[in-house]
């Protein structure tokens, strides 16, 4: 009872020494997902300029349980598929030859289309095929790359996205351009851009789609030279674009892939303006006309300039955050750690003590106990020996023993006569010292048969078995042993009573309730 009140104590220390210092409910302090580094979402804030710091969020919010395996495959895939400045160190990390990735990306994404959990949801088939169809365009792969952009079409069309399955369609009318179809692919990019393309239609996923499919015909119409062709639909990027800068709050549609801050929209504006001015500026140079070609020139370098410059000090803003954030979580890591550290050895300290202190306590009380025991109910003694200083108690045991009538039957003298003489003999020619005596080797030594030792144990030994008889005459010994011969050690006195160490603790514990070595310690405290 004891040990457990000190238990209970120590663990209402440590709970106040670790949860103490807030008053909030336990499920407040919890450490959400959003509270660490280690999510899909930190993941995909730096995959566009640190795939390699992207993938191993991921593996990390793998370990923690933050990702499942199949949104860790996906998350690998797009950044596989996405990656292209940096991508050559994503190759060198797969161990493959260049764009090594895109294949990677290729086989990770067919493997979650036949996933369960991408089969039952449109919108996690929509991602996948998204990827699958990025994948297989940066591989020129147009069988492929027909193939998952038709798929994703149908997808979107089946989850009523119908803006993003115009996308897709101006994506397959691209692919048929460049297989040869000119007619049914221009056909149904034109289709795509009058869908798209209508001034009154403000929602930014509506103006995304149409600057893609622009974009699209203009890549086709250059490839076969076309030029003069292109100017209108580059023109028509630029308008667009200069609409959603004046009326932004217009275009808000919620969707993912509206920029989330007026910095990310004038990035956003200023890179696909910068494109069709370069479209305007490549027309005008093939077609010689050198005046337009050094304004349109003249525009995308401003517009580069005023990029890059906004580029650099966003990022710079962005490491210095970082940088901050991760002082930050360092130093609170650091005094938590020590902290905590310190509360633990203190109360493992505490706990040391007071276990040392109560089992010490414990083991006292249960050795004076218990040798007390033994020496009143101690079996029979060895004569003591002339000079000896045995225990007054085993003394009193042998007198006990002595003084005992013993039940009589015919031919009791006799028999009380012969047992005497062998138990002397054992005791006084310490024959129980022998670890091999048998009960054969008493019948020869006094010519008796073995029944009629059998019948004297049952009358002059309480009815003991001969083993048990010797394994009492040696415990008696024992304990006369471990009283005088305080220099001994267990072992020795466990050979000199004919046991092995093993033997004489077991036979103490079962005896006595406790080991050799605590019956000496309770000799000394009585």
């Amino acid at each position: 009872m004891k040990a457990s009140a000190y238990l209970i104590l120590l663990c209402i220390v440590l709970s106040a020494c670790t949860g103490g210092q807030t008053s909030k409910p336990l499920t407040s302090r919890k450490k959400q997902p959003s509270d660490t580094l280690y999510t899909k979402q930190k993941a995909m804030e730096v995959y566009g300029y640190q795939p390699l710091r992207a993938l191993q969020i991921i593996d990390s919010a793998i370990i923690v349980g933050n990702v499942s395996p199949v949104w860790s495959d996906f998350l690998r895939a797009r950044i596989y598929s996405q990656s292209v400045a940096d991508g050559g160190q994503i190759d060198s990390l797969l161990g493959g030859p260049d764009k090594v990735r895109f294949d990677s990306a290729h086989v990770i994404g067919e493997r979650l289309l036949r996933h369960d959990s991408v089969k039952t949801s449109l919108g996690f088939q929509q991602d996948v095929l998204e990827i699958l169809v990025y994948t297989a365009r940066q591989q020129q792969d147009t069988a492929r790359w027909l193939r998952w952009s038709q798929e994703l079409v149908e997808v979107c069309h089946a989850q009523g996205a119908e803006t993003e399955a115009l996308r897709t369609e101006a994506e397959v009318g691209n692919i048929l351009c460049y297989m040869g179809h000119r007619e049914q692919g221009l056909a149904r990019l034109d289709s795509v851009i009058a869908l798209l393309d209508n001034a009154e239609n403000r929602h930014f996923n509506e103006l995304d789609a149409t600057i893609i499919a622009l974009k699209r015909k203009i890549n086709v119409l250059s490839d076969e030279g076309h030029y003069v062709e292109t100017l209108p639909l580059a023109r028509r990027i630029i308008d667009r674009l200069d609409d959603y800068e004046q009326h932004p709050d217009d275009y808000h549609d919620s969707t993912y892939r509206e920029p989330a801050d007026s910095a990310a929209r004038a990035d956003y504006i200023q890179f696909y303006r910068t494109q069709a001015q370069s479209f305007i500026t490549a027309a005008y140079a093939l077609l010689s006309e050198h005046a337009n070609m050094s304004e349109a020139y003249e525009l995308i370098e401003r517009s580069v300039r005023e990029a890059t410059a906004r580029e650099h000090v966003a990022r710079y803003h962005a490491l210095e955050q970082q940088i901050l954030r991760d002082q930050a979580e360092s130093r609170s890591r650091m005094m938590t750690f020590f902290a905590t550290a310190s509360a633990l050895g203190l109360l493992l300290i505490l706990f040391l003590a007071a276990l040392l202190f109560y089992q010490n306590r414990k083991i006292r009380k249960k050795n004076r106990v218990l040798v007390r025991m033994i020496e009143e109910t101690l079996p029979l003694s060895l004569p003591v020996r002339e000079g000896s200083n045995h225990h007054s108690e085993c003394e009193s045991s042998q007198k006990i023993k002595e003084s005992t009538p013993l039940p009589r039957r015919e031919g009791a003298g006799e028999s009380l006569s012969l047992f005497n003489q062998i138990d002397t003999a054992i005791r006084t020619e310490r024959l129980y010292a022998n670890a091999e005596i048998q009960r054969k080797d008493i019948c020869d030594r006094f010519g008796i048969r073995r029944d009629v030792l059998n019948l004297l144990l049952t009358d002059h030994a309480g009815g003991q078995s001969f083993p048990a008889y010797i394994n009492n005459i040696r415990l008696s010994e024992a304990c006369r042993l471990l009283s005088t011969e305080p220099e001994k050690t267990v072992n020795a006195i466990a050979e000199k009573v004919g046991l092995s160490p093993r033997n004489l603790r077991r036979l103490f514990v079962d005896q006595y309730g406790m080991t050799p070595t605590e019956y000496r310690q309770g000799l000394q405290t009585i």
